[in-house]
């Protein structure tokens, strides 16, 4: 009973909404740059979830219609809070809002809806018959909740579905990185190359049915006109009803952007390429020596070894830092500052670059904010006391 409405409902429901900016995405209030659930996918939390919970899960609402009862109904909604709770900490799972999710579950079992639930079951089950306009006017009521009836039953499923999806993308990244480190391919028509020869690979083709146009996505996508800095501009948003069509779209979206992961030659832990297209080494703390791998880079007789040099150039805030000196030096030119303000930004951004040099935690969490135009100027004021 409801099989085929459950499996209908998995199929096509819109899960989730993601807005496209030119080389980032917006989801649940956040930005985060093309490509990057591709970084957050190849953390070994993800590569080896555990999936005990979700198919236990799945198991207690594949017994439920058998009995339904209100107990088993709120027990669902404990247990679905639960293990969405416990996805918080997966690298992936956290950019959802849990709250946001949490709510609208809390909506979807509240006690209302679960006295609803339980007539259209009893309902169904019992063959009800509409001999009066008193049990037509029921009927009516209970088919306006009967989406929601389904979407409850099926969220299970949906939990079940993300998860291995993930667990496959993460292998797929995995093997594809994997390839690109492989054959050095640090530009965009490299890393089309090195995917190229990823679809026709035996292998892989096998493994992950390359072959069968695996990255075939179904979405609804709807123009949304946002301004931003006093200008109008014209985004994509996407509805996704699965987490597959998401993950494979930021995934070649990313390939396309040039965005990609590479793998560092000091700890081998694989970072996340947006401009720096040379980057060697990536710049979080090495827990061995406490210290950004980058800097352990121009020690060579720390890790006893001789490195390969990086260049000064090839860093992402050094980059970043580059980009907002020329616009402070474009902004005096214009005569937007003057020459004062001017010399306080330099000297700000100065600062914040030296910083996030020797301070990995700051450089991760904080520098890119601070290198904003706004905070820029805003801090040079305040060092003049303006």
């Amino acid at each position: 009973m409801f099989e085929n409405d459950i499996q209908d409902k998995v199929k096509n429901s819109n899960l989730f909404e993601v807005v496209y900016k030119k080389d980032k995405f917006l989801l649940d209030g956040k930005e985060y740059p093309i490509g990057y659930t591709s970084y957050l996918a190849i953390q070994e939390e993800c590569r080896f979830m555990d999936n005990k919970r979700v198919k236990s899960l799945l198991a207690f609402s594949e017994d439920l219609l058998q009995d339904l009862t209100m107990d088993k109904l709120s027990y669902l909604h404990k247990i679905i809070l639960s293990v969405l709770n416990s996805l918080k900490a997966n690298p992936f799972f956290g950019i959802f809002d849990y709250d946001k999710y949490a709510d609208k579950l809390n909506l979807l079992f509240s006690d209302e809806r679960l006295e609803q639930y339980m007539d259209i079951y009893i309902v169904y089950r019992d063959n009800y018959v509409v001999d009066t306009a008193e049990k037509a006017d029921k009927l009516d009521r209970l088919i306006r909740a009967f989406d929601d009836f389904i979407l409850a039953l099926s969220i299970p499923k949906i939990l079940d579905n993300a998860i291995t999806q993930l667990t496959s993308y993460s292998s797929l990244v995995f093997q594809m990185t994997h390839r690109i480190v492989e054959r050095g391919a640090r530009n965009k028509s490299q890393l089309a190359d090195a995917f190229g020869d990823f679809l026709n690979n035996p292998y892989l083709q096998f493994t992950f049915r390359t072959d069968t146009q695996p990255f075939k996505t179904r979405a609804t996508v709807m123009p949304v006109i946002e301004n931003v800095n006093g200008e109008n501009y014209i985004f994509r948003k996407v509805y996704y009803n699965n987490l597959k069509d998401f993950l494979n779209t930021d995934l070649f979206e990313g390939y396309i952007h040039g965005h990609y992961l590479w793998r560092c030659d000091i700890c081998d832990r694989y970072f996340f390429m947006t401009t720096a297209h040379k980057q060697l080494y990536c710049s979080t703390k090495n827990p061995k020596y406490g210290v950004p791998c980058s800097y352990v880079a121009k020690h060579p007789e720390v890790v006893k070894r001789k490195m390969e040099r990086q260049k000064k150039t090839d860093s992402p805030y050094y980059l970043l830092w580059q980009k907002r000196n020329d616009l402070i030096r474009k902004n005096k030119s214009l005569g937007k500052y003057d020459e004062t303000i001017s010399a306080k930004a330099k000297e700000y951004i100065d600062d914040r670059f030296d910083e996030a040099q020797i301070n990995c935690d700051y450089a991760e969490t904080q520098f890119e904010k601070d290198m904003e135009m706004e905070n820029i100027y805003k801090a040079a004021k305040e060092m003049l006391d303006v």
